[in-house]
C-alpha cells in the first residue's frame, strides 16, 4: 500500500508542476537586456560578474590616465614632479604615475580584465568594498603587512576598470593623507575628469 501512495504522490507532483502549453525553453533576459539559461549551478557559488550597479558603462580603451588628472587635480594634492605615462607590467595596460616628496601616485585604465578579478579572488590582495566613486562600484585593495600602500579599483565598464594606488613613505607620513584616503582622491578625481 505504501508503494502505491508513494506513485500516487508523484504523479501528482508531475501532474501540478506541469502544464498544458507546448513549446521550447526560452533563455530569461537579465535586467540587463542579455538573455542567459538558467542553471541549477548558477546559485550555487558566489558571482563574479561584472557589476550592474554601474550608472552607466565609461570604456577607457585609448584613454590616456595622465589626462585624466588636470593641473590643478595635481596641485591639490601636492605632486612636484611631471607625470611619467608607461604600461603597468602587471596589467598590461596604459598607467601614469605622479609623484612628491615622499609620496607616489598611479592611475591605471586597466582594458585587459574586469573589476570581478578582484572581488572574485583571482587577484592577490584583500578588496573592501567602499562608497561608490563618481556613482560607481568602487572596492579598496590592501595587502596584508602593507600599510603604506592602497589601491582602489572602481568598475567603469565590462572588461575594463580604472585603478589608482597611493603610497606613503613612513617617515611623511603626516605630510600626506592616510594612503586609501590618498587613492580614492586621485581616483575621484579621474572619474570627474573621465565623466565631463
Amino acid at each position: 500500500m505504501s508503494r502505491h501512495l508513494g506513485v500516487a504522490a508523484a504523479l501528482l507532483l508531475l501532474t501540478a508542476c506541469g502544464t498544458s502549453e507546448t513549446g521550447t525553453a526560452e533563455p530569461v533576459a537579465s535586467a540587463s537586456g542579455a538573455s542567459a539559461v538558467p542553471s541549477a549551478s548558477s546559485s550555487a557559488s558566489p558571482s563574479t560578474n561584472p557589476s550592474s550597479d554601474r550608472p552607466k558603462e565609461i570604456r577607457i580603451d585609448g584613454k590616456n590616465p595622465c589626462d585624466l588628472m588636470t593641473s590643478q587635480d595635481a596641485a591639490a594634492i601636492a605632486v612636484t614632479t611631471a607625470s611619467r605615462q608607461n604600461v603597468d607590467q602587471t596589467f598590461k595596460s596604459p598607467n601614469c604615475t605622479f609623484e612628491a616628496t615622499g609620496a607616489f601616485w598611479n592611475i591605471t585604465t586597466v582594458v585587459t580584465e574586469g573589476f570581478e578579478v578582484w572581488t572574485g579572488g583571482k587577484r592577490q590582495g584583500q578588496p573592501t568594498t567602499i562608497e561608490p566613486v563618481g556613482g560607481f562600484p568602487a572596492i579598496t585593495v590592501t595587502r596584508p603587512g602593507d600599510e603604506a600602500r592602497c589601491d582602489v579599483a572602481v568598475d567603469v565598464a565590462n572588461g575594463q576598470y580604472l585603478f589608482t594606488g597611493f603610497e606613503v613613505s613612513k617617515s611623511f607620513a603626516d605630510r600626506f593623507p592616510k594612503p586609501c584616503d590618498g587613492a580614492r582622491t586621485v581616483a575621484e578625481a579621474a572619474m570627474r575628469n573621465l565623466t565631463k
